[in-house]
């Protein structure tokens, strides 16, 4: 049983501060029986029943179905939607972009999820003749592109289900992925590292990697990307650069209120999968869509 935070600072009204850390833990720890709850925030046990009820009664907290246990209410829930809509993610990341595109030279984009594609908000071209071009508008395909499908591997399987239903696998390039195996496997692949890649999926010639951004509640908010020519950025090159956007997408979604961390460990040699590669390479080409 975690025990309750402590404040960041003095709460003039004891109540107040008492009910929060009641709060926090049954964030933490689901559904919590009283005596638990009690021990957990140092407080006796018709002091704490009194408080708990108090949250029941205004949504915060609600009994459990055997009537054992608190867990948290849908208030909650309704709250934190009406913060995030308050939460511009293309204003938010806009810093991190313009980072990232004076780091690397390349073309950088942000895209979020758009039903059944990703939906690119924002680009910023690389400084190079010749760069990948994407604009804000577009559409990434969630199987072919980095950002597409650094995006999708975060959603429940149901809702991919669904979209890949409405949308087909169609092959973009030779590259490209056509089967649902093969692609789940690279998706729980982005899941696991926390970055995505695009080998000439999306166009030939054309390399991408991108990473996540979450939103408060843990939901996919959307990814950045950066795209760029295949001889300029080879794989090796995408790893790297993938250290770079997942140092700003955390950093994006702390700012939009997530605190678990996003993805996982960076390698630090790129890992050859030739199954995926023969079948379609995980990649995003760059040019068309990032």
């Amino acid at each position: 049983m975690a025990a309750a935070r402590q404040p960041r600072k003095e709460v003039r009204i004891q109540s107040l501060a008492r009910a929060s850390a009641i709060l926090d833990v049954i964030a933490e720890n689901g559904t919590v029986q009283l005596t638990e709850l009690s021990a957990a925030v140092g407080l006796n046990k018709s002091t704490t029943f009194y408080l708990v009820e108090s949250l029941a009664d205004l949504g915060f907290a609600e009994r459990a179905g055997d009537g054992k246990g608190y867990r948290l209410g849908l208030r909650n829930l309704e709250l934190g939607r009406s913060v995030q809509r308050r939460l511009d993610i293309a204003a938010v990341s806009r810093p991190a972009l313009m980072r990232l595109c004076a780091l690397s030279k390349e073309t950088v984009n942000l895209a979020v999820p758009y039903v059944f594609d990703a939906m690119i908000v924002e680009s910023l071209e690389g400084a190079h003749g010749v760069r990948a071009t994407s604009y804000a508008g577009s559409r990434a395909s969630y199987h072919s592109t980095a950002c597409g499908k650094a995006i999708v591997a975060l959603l429940d399987s149901n809702v991919r289900d669904v979209i890949f239903a409405a949308r087909p696998l169609t092959p973009v390039t030779p590259n490209t992925i056509t089967r649902r195996d093969l692609l789940e496997a690279q998706l729980a692949e982005v899941r696991q590292r926390g970055f995505s890649l695009d080998m000439e999926e999306n166009e030939l010639g054309a390399h991408c990697v991108a990473a996540p951004i979450r939103d408060g509640l843990g939901d996919v908010a959307g990814a950045i990307s950066i795209s760029g020519l295949a001889a300029r950025v080879p794989e090796a090159s995408l790893i790297e650069l993938a250290q770079a956007i997942m140092k700003e997408t955390r950093l994006i979604s702390k700012a939009l209120g997530a605190d678990a961390k996003v993805g996982g460990e960076i390698p630090t040699t790129p890992e050859p999968q030739p199954d995926a590669r023969r079948a379609g390479a995980p990649s995003e080409g760059i040019a068309r869509r990032a």
